[in-house]
C-alpha cells in the first residue's frame, strides 16, 4: 500500500477525533464523561467487533494455527521488550513504599513544596523513579484495541482475519498488563490480578466467538436480525475510539508533551523500534501468511495503550507521564504507521 494512501486513511481516521475535541472544549461534555464513553467502547462495541470478525471468517486449520501463533508471538514479543527495559531501568526505579508515603502526604502533587533539602532530594528521586516505571509500561503495551483495531479495519476492510488477529493480541496484552504490569507499578506481588487478566470484556468475547469459529458458524448461518445487531454495535468501535481520543487531547496539557526526553525515548521504542524488531524477526519466514505479518508489525507499533493510564490511576503511579506517552505516540503514529506499511 502506497505511503500517501495509507497516510490519508490514517488522517481520516484521526479526523474522527475532532468532534470529541470540540465537544469537550465547548463544555458540551464534561471531562469526567470520558470514562463513560470508554466504558461503552470497552464493554460493548469492541467485544462485538471481535465476535463479528470471527463470524466473518471461515474456519480452516491454518487460520486456527495462525491465531495461536499470533497469541504466542505477541506474548513473547511484549515479554521480551518489557523484560529488557525493566533490566535496563530497574536501578532507577523508586522505592514503592517511600513513594506511597510521599503520595499520601501530598508531596508528589505537581505544585507541592518540600520543607527541607533532604526531603526535596527524596521527592525528586521518587518522581524520577515513578516516571521510569511508567516509561517501561508505555514503551511495551500499545493501544491495540482503541487504535489498532480501527486502523486495521480502515486499511484492510476486506480482511476480517486482521481483526481476529487483533483480538488475540489484545488478550495477550491484557494478561501481561494485569500481572507483570501491575507488579511493575506497585513493586508488590499482591497487586497481580489474574482475575482481571482473565475476566475482561475481550476475553469474554473470545469465549463466545471461538466456539462459533471452530464450529464453522459464520454470519450466513445466523438470523439476519442478529447479524444486523452485531454489526451495528461493532461499527461503533472506530468512531467511538477516535471521539474518545479527541476528548483526551482536549484536556491534555499539550505543551508538556514536548518537554521530557524520556517520553521521546519511550515513544520511539513503542512506535518504531518495537515494530521494526518484530519485522526483522519475521522476515526470514517467507511462507508465513502476509496478513498475519502485517498485523503483528502494525499492532506492535501502536501508540502507547490507554490501559497504561488506567493502571497508573488505579495504583497511584505517574499519571502525567502515562498520559503524555499516549498523546505524543498517537500523534507520531500518523507518520509511523504508513512508514511501517512500506515494508510490505
Amino acid at each position: 500500500m502506497a505511503f500517501g494512501t495509507t497516510a490519508v486513511n490514517v488522517l481520516l481516521l484521526v479526523a474522527m477525533a475532532i468532534p470529541g475535541f470540540i465537544l469537550v472544549k465547548a463544555k458540551v461534555i464534561k471531562p469526567h464523561a470520558i470514562s463513560y464513553f470508554s466504558a461503552v467502547l470497552l464493554y460493548v462495541s469492541q467485544p462485538f467487533l471481535s465476535i463479528r470478525s470471527f463470524l466473518q471468517v471461515q474456519y480452516t486449520p491454518s487460520l486456527a494455527v495462525n491465531l495461536g501463533i499470533v497469541f504466542l508471538f505477541s506474548l513473547l514479543a511484549q515479554g521480551l521488550i518489557f523484560g529488557v527495559l525493566w533490566a535496563i531501568f530497574a536501578k532507577q526505579f523508586d522505592d514503592p513504599a517511600a513513594s506511597r508515603r510521599l503520595l499520601d502526604e501530598g508531596f508528589l502533587s505537581p505544585h507541592a513544596a518540600a520543607p527541607d533539602a533532604d526531603l526535596s532530594a527524596l521527592i525528586s528521586k521518587c518522581a524520577r523513579g515513578r516516571a521510569c516505571r511508567v516509561f517501561v509500561l508505555a514503551a511495551t503495551f500499545g493501544n491495540v484495541g482503541f487504535f489498532g483495531v480501527p486502523v486495521l479495519q480502515m486499511l484492510f476492510p476486506s480482511n476480517p482475519e486482521a481483526i481476529a488477529y487483533s483480538a488475540v493480541f489484545i488478550v495477550s496484552m491484557n494478561l501481561m498488563c494485569w500481572t507483570v504490569g501491575s507488579y511493575l507499578l506497585t513493586g508488590e506481588k499482591k497487586y497481580i490480578s489474574l482475575k482481571k487478566a482473565v475476566l475482561n470484556p475481550q476475553m469474554i468475547a473470545l469465549v463466545v466467538a471461538l466456539p462459533l469459529f471452530f464450529s464453522g458458524v459464520t454470519t450466513a448461518d445466523l438470523p439476519d436480525a442478529v447479524t444486523k445487531v452485531i454489526s451495528y454495535l461493532a461499527d461503533m468501535t472506530a468512531p467511538l475510539c477516535m471521539i474518545i481520543l479527541g476528548m483526551r487531547f482536549a484536556v491534555a496539557p499539550i505543551k508538556e508533551l514536548f518537554t521530557d526526553w524520556k517520553v521521546y525515548l519511550s515513544v520511539f521504542i513503542k512506535v518504531l523500534a518495537f515494530p521494526l524488531l518484530v519485522y526483522l524477526v519475521l522476515l526470514p519466514f517467507d511462507s508465513m501468511d502476509r496478513m498475519m505479518k502485517i498485523a503483528l508489525v502494525i499492532l506492535s507499533g501502536m501508540p502507547s495503550a490507554s490501559i497504561n493510564l488506567n493502571l497508573a490511576e488505579i495504583y497511584g503511579a505517574d499519571q502525567k507521564t502515562a498520559a503524555n506517552n499516549i498523546l505524543l505516540s498517537t500523534l507520531l503514529s500518523i507518520v509511523t504507521i504508513p512508514v511501517l506499511l512500506l515494508l510490505f
